[in-house]
C-alpha cells in the first residue's frame, strides 16, 4: 500500500477518469478485485478506510481485512504518527477480532480528541509473521461549538447505478482537491436493488455487502476517504427502489438485510437501535441534521394529512426540537428526498410532496420559534438544482448524481411552500460544495460538474 496521495495526483487521476471510460459509464473493471485473500500468511486491508461522524472530541473509523484476524487503530496528532514505526507518541485502540460473520469489518471509536486538531491514524492487522499497517489517513476534528470558525464541505449522492455507471467516479477526486472539512454522502451510496457487475439485485446481507465492496474499490473514493471525514445518509437503493419502511408490500426481510449491510459498511454515531438520523455540530456556525426519510415512512398511497408520516413520531419530535433549539447560525437539513419535486403528474407523489402536511407542521413550528437560516441539501432525482423559498425563508439545493444516470428533463415544483427555481442542471454528473464564512456571515453554495467546473453559485447572507 502507498501513502496518502497529494492534491496534484488526485486531480491527475480524476482527469484521467474524466477522459476515459468512467465518464460514459462503460468501465468494466472486475467486481471485487480487492476481495480475494492475499497469498501468504499475512492479512491485508482490502477497501481502504472511512472516517465517520467526526465531532470536536470523537471520530469513528472503518476498515476491512481479507480474512479473520485482529485489527486495531494507531492514532494521534499527525506530527506524532506520520513517521515510521516505532511511534512512541501514538495511542492505540484495543484489538478487535474481525470475522466472516461481519465480512471481516472493523469499526472503532476514537475518544478524548482535541477540537480543531488534525489527526492521523493507521489501521493495523496482526499477521502471522509481522503486523501489517495500512497507509496514513488523516482528519481534522470539529471546532468547539463556542468558536465561530469557517467551514467548508462537499456533498453528493447516487453512486453505482447499473452496469454502465462503474468506478472510478471523478467527483471524488474533485472533492478531495478542495480539501473539505467533511463530505456529506446523502443517500444511494449503492444501488443494491439493481443488477451490477457484483450480481443481480441484493436480497441477503451478503449480497448487499457485495454491492458496497464494488463501489468501495474506487481508488478516487479511497483517496478522498483517507483525508476527509464522511457524514453518511441512506436513501431507497440501499434497500429497494422507492421503498417506504411501513409499506406492507416491501418484501419480507429486505429492510433488515439492507439496513444491516448499511450499518456494517458505514460508521454512524447513532447506529444503536437501527437509527440513522442524527445531528453533528461543526463549530459555532453550522449544525447538520441527517434525516431518515425511508425507514419510518408510511406508504405513498396513504392520503396526506395528520395521520401520515415520513419521519415517524420519534424522529419528528427530535427534529422539531433540535432545529428549534440549535444555537448554530446555519441549520443544514440533509434529506435524501427533495422538498418540492413533483415526479409524477398525479398522486401518489414521491418525496416530501407526498408528506406535505407533516413538513408544514415542522416549518410552521420553526417559523413560530423564529428559526432562521435553514438550508436543505437533497438528492435522489439525478440532477442539480437550486430552489429558493422566500415565503419560508429557506433554500434547497440538489447536488447529484455522482455516479448514476443523469436526468435530461426536470420536474415541476409543488407550489405549497412557494418554491422558486433558480438553477437546473441536467444531463451531467454533479456534486455540491459549501463554504461558511463567519466574518461575512455568509454561506456560499456551489453546484459543480464532476471535474470541478462551477455551474451555479448562490451566496446566502445570514439573518
Amino acid at each position: 500500500m502507498t501513502g496518502t496521495p497529494d492534491r496534484r495526483s488526485l486531480l491527475k487521476a480524476g482527469g484521467a477518469a474524466v477522459g476515459g471510460l468512467a465518464l460514459t459509464g462503460l468501465a468494466t473493471a472486475p467486481a471485487h478485485a480487492a476481495d480475494a485473500p492475499a497469498p501468504g500468511p499475512d492479512p491485508r486491508l482490502t477497501h481502504g478506510v472511512v472516517t465517520g461522524d467526526v465531532t470536536e472530541n470523537t471520530a469513528l473509523i472503518w476498515s476491512r481485512a481479507d480474512r479473520a484476524t485482529q485489527m486495531h487503530v494507531e492514532y494521534g496528532p499527525v506530527a506524532e504518527v506520520e513517521g515510521p514505526a516505532p511511534r512512541p507518541g501514538a495511542r492505540k485502540t484495543k484489538k478487535l477480532q474481525v470475522t466472516a460473520a461481519r465480512d471481516f469489518i472493523g469499526q472503532f471509536t476514537l475518544r478524548g480528541l482535541l477540537p480543531d486538531t488534525e489527526y492521523g491514524y493507521r489501521v493495523v492487522l496482526c499477521g502471522a509473521t509481522a503486523d501489517v499497517e495500512g497507509p496514513l489517513a488523516t482528519f481534522r476534528t470539529a471546532p468547539s461549538a463556542l468558536v465561530a470558525a469557517p467551514v467548508r464541505f462537499t456533498w453528493g449522492a447516487d453512486v453505482g447505478q447499473g452496469a454502465r455507471n462503474r468506478p472510478p467516479f471523478p467527483s471524488f477526486a474533485s472533492m478531495a482537491a478542495e480539501r473539505p472539512d467533511f463530505f456529506l454522502f446523502n443517500g444511494d451510496t449503492i444501488y443494491g436493488d439493481g443488477a451490477t457487475p457484483a450480481g443481480p439485485g441484493a436480497k441477503t446481507v451478503a449480497e448487499f455487502w457485495g454491492k458496497y465492496k464494488e463501489n468501495r474499490e474506487d481508488p478516487l473514493f479511497q483517496g478522498l476517504a483517507r483525508q476527509t471525514p464522511l457524514i453518511v445518509n441512506w436513501d431507497d437503493h440501499e434497500v429497494d427502489n422507492d421503498y417506504r419502511g411501513q409499506d406492507p408490500t416491501l418484501p419480507a426481510g429486505r429492510l433488515g438485510a439492507g439496513r444491516t449491510a448499511f450499518l456494517d459498511y458505514w460508521p454512524l454515531s447513532s447506529a444503536p437501535g437501527n437509527k440513522s438520523w442524527r445531528c453533528l455540530r461543526w463549530g459555532g456556525e453550522l449544525e447538520v441534521f441527517v434525516l431518515d426519510c425511508r425507514q419510518y415512512a408510511d406508504p405513498l398511497a396513504k392520503p396526506d394529512g395528520p395521520g401520515k408520516t415520513m419521519l415517524g413520531a420519534q424522529q419528528f419530535r427530535w427534529l422539531l426540537n433540535k432545529v428549534r433549539d440549535s444555537s448554530a447560525r446555519w441549520k443544514v437539513l440533509a434529506t435524501s428526498c427533495p422538498v418540492s419535486t413533483m415526479r409524477s403528474a398525479k398522486p401518489p407523489y414521491d418525496d416530501w410532496v407526498a408528506y406535505e402536511h407533516e413538513l408544514g407542521e415542522l416549518l410552521g413550528a420553526w417559523r413560530k420559534a423564529n428559526v432562521r437560516n435553514l438550508v436543505w441539501l437533497t438528492a435522489d432525482v439525478h440532477y442539480a438544482q437550486a430552489v429558493r423559498y422566500p415565503e419560508m425563508n429557506m433554500w434547497e439545493f440538489l447536488g447529484a448524481p455522482i455516479g448514476a444516470n443523469p436526468r435530461v428533463v426536470g420536474s415541476p415544483l409543488s407550489p405549497t411552500f412557494g418554491a422558486q427555481e433558480r438553477f437546473l442542471g441536467l444531463n451531467e454528473r454533479y456534486y455540491g460544495s459549501v463554504a461558511v464564512d463567519p466574518v461575512s456571515r455568509t454561506m456560499t453554495v456551489d453546484l459543480k460538474l464532476q471535474d470541478g467546473t462551477l455551474k451555479h453559485r448562490e451566496v446566502l447572507v445570514a439573518e
